[in-house]
């Protein structure tokens, strides 16, 4: 029999990343440079983003939601 141990989820799910509106920025720019090089599903993969994230932090960035949040957290 497999030893429980070794296997992929042996002490449980891992926890859910969180970003920063901060760091959702960064990796929205870093997205979109990679895009420009045509290497934006290699930069993905790299960071382990899905392209539902970045569509998601892109609406809300247009909509100034992210700049807002960032700006908030930066004078508190």
């Amino acid at each position: 029999m497999d030893d429980p141990s070794s296997s992929p989820r042996a002490g449980g799910p891992s926890r859910r990343r969180s970003f920063t509106p901060a760091q959702k920025l960064e990796h929205l720019a870093a997205y979109e440079a990679a895009c420009d090089r045509s290497e934006g599903g290699g930069y993905l993969r790299r960071e382990g983003l899905y392209s539902s994230l970045i569509s998601e932090w892109r609406r809300l960035r247009d909509a100034g939601v992210l700049e807002d949040l960032a700006t908030q957290l930066l004078r508190a």
